[in-house]
C-alpha cells in the first residue's frame, strides 16, 4: 500500500515536471476542530472506581500541495502534510483521593491523494470538492506521566503499519495571476479504523490500576479541518 501511494506521488511531480503550465505548487495550514459526530470528540470510560477521559485539544496540520490540473474542471491533487494531534487524558478516582491528567501529543504524516471538481462562480471565484484517500504514518508510541504526580501514567501504541484514510474536502478558491490562489475550506479525515490504543496505570504502592494492560482506550483518529492554503503564482 505505501508503495502504491508513493507511485502515486511520484506521478503527479512527474506531470509537473512535464507541464509546468498546468501544475501549482502550494502551502497550507489546517487547525483541527473535534467533532463529536464523526467520533473525534473523545473517549469516556470507566471500571471498578476509576474514570477515565481522552478529550482533544488544539491541533493542526501544515505541509505542502502539488495540483495538476487535469482539464477545465478537474485536477489531482498530491502532497506531504505533517500532523500534530494533541490529547488530555483525565482520571478520577474519589475513594482513593486520584484526579490528575496527563497531556501529550501524536505525530504523523500523511501522503494524499485526491480528485478536485471546480465550478467558476465568478470572474475570480471558483468553488470545488474533493474526495480521496490518504496513506499515514505515525511517528512513535507515546509515554507520559500525570501532571500532579509519577503515580499516574498512561501508553499510547500506535497502529503498526500505519494506517488509511479517507479524504473529504469543500472550499473557494480566489484566483490572481500575479498574486497566486487564495483558498480557505474544510475538510474530512476519517480513518476506516482506530488508530492507536491507550492503556493509563495508577500505581502508589498500595492502589495498582491496569499493570497488567487490559483496560485500554481507543483512538479513533477521525477530525475535520479548517483548510488555508495559498498556491504560488505561475
Amino acid at each position: 500500500m505505501k508503495h502504491k501511494f508513493l507511485f502515486l506521488f511520484v506521478f503527479v511531480v512527474s506531470l509537473s515536471l512535464k507541464s509546468q503550465n498546468r501544475t501549482t505548487f502550494g502551502l497550507q495550514y489546517k487547525p483541527i476542530v473535534p467533532a463529536a459526530y464523526f467520533n473525534s470528540s473523545g473517549e469516556s470510560k470507566m471500571i471498578n472506581g476509576y474514570s477515565f477521559t481522552l478529550t482533544p485539544k488544539y491541533s493542526n496540520s501544515f505541509g505542502m500541495i502539488i495540483k495538476h490540473q487535469i482539464n477545465a474542471v478537474f485536477s489531482i491533487e498530491s502532497g506531504l502534510n505533517y500532523i500534530q494531534r494533541n490529547y488530555r487524558l483525565k482520571g478520577y478516582n474519589n475513594k482513593i483521593g486520584f484526579n490528575d491528567f496527563t497531556d501529550f501529543g501524536m505525530r504523523s504524516y500523511e501522503l494524499p491523494i485526491q480528485l478536485l471538481a471546480y465550478v467558476r462562480a465568478s470572474e475570480k471565484w471558483y468553488l470545488n470538492v474533493a474526495f480521496g484517500i490518504s496513506n499515514n504514518i505515525l511517528a512513535s508510541n507515546i509515554f507520559s506521566y500525570g501532571e500532579e504526580n509519577q503515580n499516574f501514567f498512561q501508553n499510547t501504541y500506535r497502529k503498526s503499519g500505519g494506517y488509511r484514510a479517507l479524504l473529504a474536502n469543500i472550499g473557494m478558491e480566489y484566483r490572481t495571476e500575479k498574486k497566486g490562489f487564495f483558498y480557505f475550506g474544510t475538510s474530512l479525515h476519517r480513518p476506516w479504523k482506530t488508530i492507536g490504543m491507550i492503556y493509563p496505570e495508577y500505581n502508589d504502592n498500595t492502589n495498582i490500576f491496569n499493570d497488567d494492560t487490559e483496560f485500554s482506550l481507543d483512538i479513533f483518529g477521525a477530525f475535520v479541518t479548517l483548510d488555508f492554503r495559498y498556491f504560488f503564482a505561475k
